[in-house]
């Protein structure tokens, strides 16, 4: 039984249930009585044989700059979330959820570090400015999805490199020599590190990567759909294969795609990135890297609670690799027409 479990039966948000477990004001005594008696009944937060009694308290901290990343990709970032809180919750920990909105510095002047042992960070928006700002958090932590470059911290990340190699080496083997970039025009580090990686792998297996070829679109289903639908309506000439910087601008600018009669994949192959739940039943449905995000959520406890035991762990950084899910968006290079490139 998880957080949001307990909410649905209870009838309010995940917060208010983390308000409960965590002995804060802002419910009413009522409220309150209702959500302890089903924590009770479905024996939550309680600890194994052998543990020690008292809780230990963890703060999963969402932090939030634009919101197009985080928040029109909620199935990623909740699956990381439901996977921590079952590994707190099967070592003895009780987590408390908190979000930050474009206020980091803010957010942490009002945490009360004393009733904390240790912190999750999910750093997918965080910008570099704003990483010296950890250094004011007492307590050991972890950043999530973001590989916090030339910044001393534990972290757990996406190993972005791999994976876009992986996704351009399959398009190769397809037998495509040129490859489109749909690209967010929002600049975050995950995305920023897509980009240099799908550079670096088409110069090593010797594919085109134009610059006409390369698509600013907004990072969400329905600014990718509009962006792509004005490139359409401007006449721009459309590469045999695109990589996208995530499942929903992939699936936003598909639709716009398939509007305008283009066919996928039989005039253009498509391949995403996250493998967000509406990617396997799209129409087409659509090729993408898989990340393992319950696994992201197991090493973030796991890495947390040895930096809480070896104070020495200070800048252990993870990088989890991703796999190819092949559906019905790709399709093997047609012919290229005589003169033309594929």
């Amino acid at each position: 039984m998880t957080i949001k479990e307990i909410a649905k039966l209870a009838g309010v948000s995940p917060a208010a249930v983390s308000m409960v477990l965590n002995n804060r004001p802002g419910i009413s005594d009522a409220r309150r009585q209702e959500i302890l008696a089903l924590l009770q009944q479905y024996n939550y937060g309680a600890p194994k044989a052998g543990m020690a009694a008292a809780p230990r308290h963890l703060l999963f901290l969402k932090y939030i700059k634009s919101g197009f990343i985080v928040e029109e990709n909620t199935g990623f970032v909740a699956s990381i979330l439901d996977s921590i809180e079952a590994e707190c919750r099967s070592r003895g920990y009780l987590l408390r959820i908190e979000v930050s909105r474009e206020n980091l510095e803010g957010s942490l002047a009002a945490i009360d570090f004393a009733d904390l042992s240790g912190i999750f960070v999910l750093g997918t928006e965080l910008d570099r400015d704003l990483y010296p700002l950890l250094d004011r958090i007492p307590v050991p932590y972890v950043v999530l999805d973001n590989r916090m470059e030339h910044f001393s911290c534990n972290s757990i990340a996406i190993d972005n490199y791999e994976i876009v190699r992986e996704a351009a080496d399959f398009l190769y083997l397809l037998g495509y020599s040129r490859i489109g970039y749909l690209r967010s025009s929002l600049s975050i580090c995950n995305f920023d590190d897509r980009a240099d990686g799908l550079r670096r792998s088409c110069r090593e297996l010797g594919l085109s990567l134009r610059g006409e070829d390369t698509f600013l679109l907004r990072p969400y289903m329905l600014g990718a759909y509009e962006d792509m639908k004005g490139f359409l309506e401007e006449g721009r000439t459309l590469p045999p294969c695109v990589f996208a910087d995530n499942d929903t601008i992939a699936l936003g600018a598909m639709k716009a795609l398939l509007e305008k009669k283009i066919r996928i994949p039989e005039d253009i192959s498509v391949i995403g990135f996250d493998d967000i739940a509406y990617s396997a039943v799209s129409s087409p449905a659509l090729t993408t890297m898989r990340i393992p995000t319950a696994l992201i959520g197991r090493m973030a406890v796991r890495t947390l609670e040895s930096a809480m035991t070896d104070r020495e762990l200070k800048d252990c950084k993870v990088l989890i690799g991703g796999t190819l899910v092949e559906r019905a968006s790709t399709a093997a290079c047609a012919a290229p027409p005589k003169g033309g490139a594929a």
